[in-house]
């Protein structure tokens, strides 16, 4: 099986396809010039919609944090009872899906216990596109067997300065209420 790295250069992000990072694996990253994304963007006021759906993703996820991720690994997820789909000729079973494996520096822990790294995982469909952002960015995630999850679409937020004085006030506000069912949490 093959793994997928996706590594970090310094303020930009940099997008690879899966296809292209397994030709870089076999020794041919000479060959290859990954596309590089760079989109200074200036600061906007957040919406009030943005702002509802901060508050709402925060009440149902039971951990939030500011982070700059610093790496995404992708592995492909076989799926043996599944006839269609991307066969994989080292194991010949089919990968229908994938887990993204990010990997973050925690720059504040707003809800639950303090963090200086975390790591967690997003399951996505085979070829999904993948991008790894060094912006700040709020995330909320859950806690399961295999560690941390996404809480799901709705549970990131570009960090900008309005985005986290909020989310401080919504995680005090949080926490002098009752924890409640983490409905963004299987």
């Amino acid at each position: 099986m093959r793994i997928f790295h996706v590594l970090s250069l310094g303020a930009a992000c940099l997008l690879v396809n899966p296809v292209m990072a397994g030709a870089a694996t076999t020794g041919h990253a000479n060959a290859l010039l990954p596309e590089i994304v760079t989109t200074p963007m200036p600061p906007q006021p957040m919406a009030e919609d943005e702002k509802h759906q901060l508050a709402h993703a925060m009440a149902m996820t039971p951990y939030t944090v500011v982070v700059v991720h610093t790496r995404l690994t992708i592995v492909p997820i076989p799926s043996p009872n599944v006839s269609h789909g991307l066969i994989d000729a080292d194991q010949d079973r089919v990968m229908t899906e994938e887990r993204h494996i990010y990997e973050a520096q925690v720059v504040e822990t707003l809800r639950g216990p303090a963090m200086k790294r975390i790591r967690y995982e997003v399951l996505v469909d085979r070829g999904d596109s993948a991008s790894l952002s060094t912006q700040p960015a709020i995330v909320m995630v859950c806690r399961g067997p295999r560690g941390f999850y996404w809480g799901g679409v709705g549970a990131h937020f570009k960090a900008s300065r309005e985005a986290v004085a909020l989310a401080r006030r919504v995680a005090k506000d949080l926490a002098q209420k009752p924890a409640t069912k983490f409905g963004y949490c299987d």
